[in-house]
């Protein structure tokens, strides 16, 4: 072999090295899998939106081999247990939990230190609207009847948010009162553990309306047990097709609650390489479609990235709206 020949035939042996190196090198940057059984953990009780939607996506972990998983439910303090159980295990993608606003929202009315930048943000997997719920013997028929009595005695109903103050539910029912002219701060507002228990509340006689995820009226009102006055979504929905949205009704009060996923504070790019893939299949499995076509959910997927990014508007949009309905801190 020639001098020219052997510095050649070298050349090519260190590209091909370097290459393979390269790409082992990526490989193991992404290669990260969890070594033992991970916990989802969700703030709602068994029943609750987010810990429905949380057993929606480890079925399709458990049946696509994509992960195996235990749904956890840490109920309370309007989700602060759930996310300080989290925030706990900085650096630690064997723990990941549903989030919903008011991972937000907390920080911005004062029920929280927590703060939503605090974690990892891994993906946003949809959104969907509040629902503004009666009893089916209500006296109220639609929107502006109810409106109506809340002008003359802001007092006079009890409305549930589901499960925390001030996050979307609580946000839609203050922009339906603004709307209508009347003072947020005035209507009597409680909270339960999730969405379940409002709705076990309603049915039971203990309050007289709910708003709350759509997901969570639509059996009892396909039942004729719960009527749905109207939505906070900007179109109506194929899931509910009788029921009009609050902008139909003449009030401009549109807002819809998002569901992501988040990580302890601290993940390597490779652990939220792991979970972007996870829930990106997950969000184009069919059994997960069907739950959001079901449940009157908009279909939505962003990255890790661009649901960091997401988070930094919605944060800004909310302590707007928050101020503006006097529930900011």
């Amino acid at each position: 072999m020639s001098d020219i020949e052997s510095r050649g035939a070298g050349l090519r042996l260190a590209v091909l090295t370097l290459l393979l190196v390269g790409c082992g090198c990526a490989q193991a940057q992404v290669a990260w899998r969890p070594e033992r059984t991970v916990e989802l953990v969700v703030y709602s009780a068994a029943g609750g939106g987010n810990d429905k939607s949380a057993r929606v996506l480890d079925r399709i972990w458990k049946e696509s081999k994509l992960a195996d998983a235990v749904v956890v439910n840490k109920v309370g303090g309007g989700g602060n247990i759930a996310f300080t159980y989290i925030g706990q295990k900085p650096g630690d993608a064997h723990f990941v939990a549903i989030a919903q606003s008011a991972l937000v929202t907390n920080q911005i009315t004062g029920l929280s230190s927590i703060r939503y930048n605090d974690f990892t943000p891994l993906a946003f997997v949809g959104s969907e609207p509040a629902a503004l719920a009666v009893r089916a013997d209500s006296p109220y028929r639609n929107v502006k009847e109810l409106l109506a009595q809340l002008r003359k005695d802001p007092q006079s109903l009890s409305f549930s948010v589901g499960s925390t103050r001030g996050a979307t539910n609580h946000i839609s029912l203050g922009l339906l009162a603004k709307a209508a002219g009347i003072d947020a701060k005035q209507l009597k507002v409680v909270v339960f553990g999730g969405g379940a228990l409002s709705m076990s509340n309603l049915l039971g006689g203990h309050i007289d309306a709910v708003v709350m995820a759509a997901n969570n009226s639509i059996p009892h009102h396909a039942a004729g047990t719960v009527r749905i006055l109207g939505l906070s979504a900007p179109d109506r929905s194929p899931a509910l097709p009788d029921v009009p949205t609050f902008r139909e009704e003449g009030y401009d009060a549109t807002l819809e609650g998002w569901t992501v996923v988040v990580g302890p504070k601290g993940l390597s790019a490779a652990q939220a390489g792991f979970w972007e893939g996870v829930l990106q299949k997950s969000t184009n499995h069919d059994e997960w479609k069907n739950y959001l076509a079901q449940n009157a959910w908009r279909w939505g997927y962003r990255n890790s990235r661009d649901t960091a990014a997401y988070l930094d508007q919605y944060y800004e949009r909310s302590r707007l709206l928050l101020t503006e309905i006097g529930m900011a801190r």
